[in-house]
Order: C-alpha cells, then sequence, then structure tokens
C-alpha cells in the first residue's frame, strides 16, 4: 500500500493506537518513541546496561508487526524466575544493542524480525531521565512523575540535549501527517518532543496533529482541561504548531476526570477542533475510529 508518510510520537499504549491507525492509511509509518521510562522491566535493564529504556520501542514494534504472532512473540513476558517481568521484545533489544554496540541498529533488527511495515526510532539513542516540578517539589524519574502531586509544572530532560536518532528528524520534516499522542502528556509525548532535534523538527513538518486524551490523569495531568493540554505543550516546545486537535466526542462511561466538558471552549485552543467518536472503551482510543479521523486529515 502506497499512500502519505505519517509520523507518530509518543510512548506506551497511546502510541500503540496511533500506530494501529496509521498502519491502515498507509505503508509509510515512522514512530518516534520515548526512552525516558524508568519503571518495570526497562528500569531494571537500563540500570543493568546503561541503554535508553526499550520497552516502549517493544510496544511500539508490536504495533507495526507484519503478524500478529509476531507481535505476541515479542509481548511475551516471563512470569518465574530470575527473568520474571522481563517482556522478551525487552530482552532481545538489549541483546542486540549489546552485539551491535548500536542501540538504534538494535530497534531496526528487532522490527526487521517483526516484520514491521515502517520504522520504529528512539527519539534519542542516550538513556535519558524525566524531571520535573510538581506542586512545588522536583520530581525525578518517569514513574514518580506519572504518580506525582500533579500536575506537572515544567517537564525537564536529564541531559537537557541529547541527540536526537539518525532518521527521526528527517522523518518529521518530510511527513505528511505528525501524530502526537494520544497518550501521557509529559511522560509519553513531551519526553520524545523534549529531545532538542526532535521539538524543532515539528514546524517545518506536514500537518501535525494532536490527539487529546480522553481523561486526565491523576498525577501528571490532574486538573488540565483541553486549554491545559495544549498551554502545556507550547510552554515546552516554542513555535509549535497545531494543524488540527482530535478530541472525542461521545459518552466516556467510567471516566472521572475527563479532559473535555460541556463547560470548555474549545475554540481557546487556537487550533482546528476535529469532533468524533475516538474511543474503545474507558479512555483507550480505538485505532479503527483514530484512523477514520486521521483519514480525514490527509
Amino acid at each position: 500500500m502506497a499512500g502519505p508518510r505519517i509520523v507518530c510520537i509518543g510512548g506506551g499504549h497511546g502510541l500503540s493506537a496511533a500506530l494501529g491507525a496509521a498502519r491502515q492509511l498507509t505503508d509509510d509509518v515512522t514512530a518516534v518513541v520515548t526512552v525516558a521510562d524508568d519503571g518495570g522491566s526497562s528500569g531494571v535493564l537500563r540500570d543493568w546496561l546503561g541503554i535508553p529504556a526499550p520497552g516502549d520501542l517493544r510496544m511500539a514494534i508490536a504495533a507495526l508487526a507484519g503478524e500478529p504472532a509476531r507481535a505476541a512473540l515479542l509481548q511475551y513476558r516471563f512470569s518465574e524466575g530470575d527473568l520474571a517481568g522481563h517482556p522478551l521484545g525487552n530482552l532481545l533489544i538489549a541483546a542486540l544493542s549489546d552485539l551491535r554496540g548500536d542501540f538504534v541498529a538494535a530497534v531496526d533488527e528487532v522490527a526487521e524480525i517483526a516484520g514491521v511495515r515502517g520504522r520504529v526510532l528512539p527519539a534519542t539513542p542516550t538513556a535519558v531521565r524525566l524531571r520535573a516540578r510538581m506542586g512545588g517539589h522536583d520530581i525525578r524519574g518517569q514513574v514518580a512523575i506519572a504518580t506525582g502531586p500533579g500536575p506537572v509544572e515544567r517537564l525537564f530532560l536529564e541531559p537537557e540535549d541529547p541527540p536526537a536518532a539518525d532518521g527521526a528528524v528527517e522523518a518529521i520534516e518530510t511527513s505528511t501527517l505528525t501524530v502526537l499522542g494520544p497518550g501521557s502528556l509529559f511522560t509519553s509525548i513531551l519526553a520524545a518532543l523534549l529531545v532538542p532535534g526532535i521539538g524543532a523538527a515539528l514546524p517545518r513538518a506536514g500537518r501535525v496533529a494532536l490527539v487529546l486524551n480522553a481523561a486526565q490523569q491523576v498525577g501528571e495531568t490532574a486538573g488540565l482541561d483541553a486549554a491545559g493540554h495544549i498551554r502545556a505543550l507550547v510552554e515546552h516546545i516554542p513555535g509549535l504548531r497545531l494543524d488540527a486537535v482530535l478530541v472525542h466526542e461521545g459518552p466516556l462511561p467510567g471516566v472521572a476526570r475527563p479532559v473535555v466538558s460541556d463547560g470548555i471552549e474549545l475554540e481557546s485552543l487556537r487550533a482546528p477542533v476535529v469532533r468524533a467518536d475516538l474511543i474503545a472503551w474507558g479512555a483507550r482510543h480505538d485505532p479503527d475510529k483514530l484512523a477514520s479521523a486521521l483519514k480525514g486529515l490527509l
């Protein structure tokens, strides 16, 4: 399938949903993935080996895998012994990084094993950590920030100026559409955009769309409405241009803190708003519904 060039930036389940949508529209998909996670298997491997966090990369590769069986193999998580809690995909990335001496090459090789259509790239090949100001406190680490006394007032990378991965900037600058989110605003989306080369490339992208989260996250975005999400993005990434903001319109059963409510003037976002039913269940975005909304932006 030939088609437009789509770049998706972020991490976690939100990025997986965006990639699942993008692959329905084109074969030319690039994921630019945060590597700042410090919890679970990723946290253990980065502490042991000094590599960037592999977990979000593994999930992105699984989302673009050529066959469900290959995705399931990468996602397989050991349940017993010293390997308990480690997904096979994380271990493959770690092993190939050690063998090749090149983290990006390791990710490319695992993507090839999975039969990925497109490419998966870390935002940076450097092992970065997150630091945030929250509630007057200095909080360090992705897990601590995600569960901290939110909302995040300011987010930082350590080190502050890591290089962007080879190919990531070019992919953004030559994209037809660059999709930010959905997913954790600070610990997924901004964690990738704060890599200087990544954020600086956005003004030269084709169209840029934000898929707005359906719900506030306890901790990092608690109390932030839709306009608050946009302000946080613009304050951290000066010169950011949003050509569309995709907003879920429809019921959100079981969601206690929606980002958009009847009392919010969406026009205050200062970007064209696209309203559509985007949610599968809870606050999770549905790849098929998201694909239909993104198709209208191309």
